[in-house]
């Protein structure tokens, strides 16, 4: 099992992943071994699984490192269309800093935005909404070579493989899905008053868990929100975007809580705690947080951007990222709706049921099988 060589600075899906999967191999009687390392040694492997090829510069040398060992490889791209996706995550970013910034909350830049229309400008490279002039930037055609010479793909959902088959061009017939899961020990029905009496925050509130950065976008959430007086708690680390973290603090002021870090135990009782969970992300290939959230009867709100609706479904409500008026009133109906609603009930039931590290296990070991050829 191959990461990027900075993924544990991360902290992202793809290692939770690594890390429940690894865990079921080994009590299926599977050698495993784990490794975040860009040239990593695959010697006497029978098999090399790498995830996510978004970082270009490593995956070419992690698959370099296979092709010296002969060893057959399996890759879960994490793919979401990149370009697209930093336009969407700066352009918001710069659209709202402008607004904040001129008090003007009718800034045209908010309105092009939302159509679409809005041209990022960074260092005199223009970058558009439909992504395809910058693909340079990104080694999209370099990726597209890359990807070619993996025998087996096991992205996160259908509409992931449809992406890499768009973006990337991959045409390999040895493929699986590995969904994502949530492990019920941790995130069923925690209890509220641990966060509560642990932060003091006794009051309902909107959450959102993940990195405090542009492609999470919260600030758009308090943005949003910042003329509704409605308590905001965020979840993760700014480490890498402080002054992202900032602009959020002078947009929500008071209302808005910041906590860097929480163990699990916590995280899943300030779930439980939550009045809703929103996601308005530009960047998620599922948003793990929003089934774990599901786990404890919290109404979620995901993003029309990403990969999500594909686990979430109608059991959710859904913001568009660029539009300020969706993301407040979509938040304000699930705040509105709460607990009691059906889609509350109907999702936590399919997490349970469909999303679990059992099944990913299960559909991992199917594709390995099909690699090594020991299935037809």
């Amino acid at each position: 099992m191959v990461n990027h060589g900075v993924a544990a600075s991360f902290k992202g899906g793809d290692s939770v992943q690594i890390n429940e999967t690894t865990q079921r191999l080994y009590q299926r009687g599977h050698e495993v071994a784990i490794t975040n390392n860009d040239q990593p040694n695959t010697e006497g492997f029978d098999l090399v699984h790498i995830f996510n090829c978004r970082q270009v510069s490593s995956f070419k040398k992690q698959l370099d490192s296979c092709n010296n060992s002969n060893v057959p490889v399996v890759v879960s791209p994490i793919w979401i269309s990149i370009p697209r996706a930093f336009w969407g995550s700066r352009t918001t970013f710069s659209a709202i800093q402008d607004a904040f910034e001129t008090g003007n909350t009718n800034h045209q830049s908010l309105q092009q935005l939302k159509e679409r229309k809005l041209v990022l400008d960074e260092g005199g490279e223009l970058f558009y909404s439909h992504g395809k002039a910058n693909e340079e930037r990104f080694c999209i055609p370099e990726l597209r070579s890359l990807i070619q010479k993996v025998t087996g793909l096991l992205p996160n959902s259908l509409l992931e493989m449809q992406a890499t088959r768009d973006d990337l061009l991959w045409a390999g017939n040895k493929f699986g899905i590995a969904k994502y899961g949530v492990n019920p020990k941790t995130f069923l029905d925690a209890n509220a008053k641990d966060f509560q009496e642990k932060t003091g925050i006794r009051h309902p509130f909107i959450m959102q868990a993940g990195r405090i950065e542009p492609a999470k976008n919260q600030a758009m959430l308090c943005w949003a929100l910042r003329n509704i007086n409605i308590p905001i708690v965020l979840v993760g680390s700014s480490e890498n975007w402080p002054a992202y973290a900032e602009l959020c603090k002078q947009i929500s002021g008071e209302k808005l809580t910041i906590i860097d870090h929480l163990p699990q135990s916590l995280l899943a009782s300030a779930y439980s705690a939550a009045a809703v969970h929103v996601l308005p992300s530009w960047c998620e290939t599922c948003g793990l947080v929003s089934l774990e959230a599901a786990l404890n009867n919290t109404p979620v709100v995901g993003s029309t951007f990403g990969h999500e609706l594909e686990y979430l479904q109608d059991d959710a409500l859904y913001v568009d990222p660029a539009d300020e008026d969706s993301v407040r009133s979509t938040v304000i109906q699930a705040w509105e709706e709460g607990v009691h609603n059906p889609r509350v009930r109907n999702l936590k039931k399919r997490v349970l049921n469909e999303f679990n590290w059992e099944n990913t296990t299960d559909s991992t070991i199917k594709l390995y099988e099909q690699v090594l050829n020991k299935v037809t």
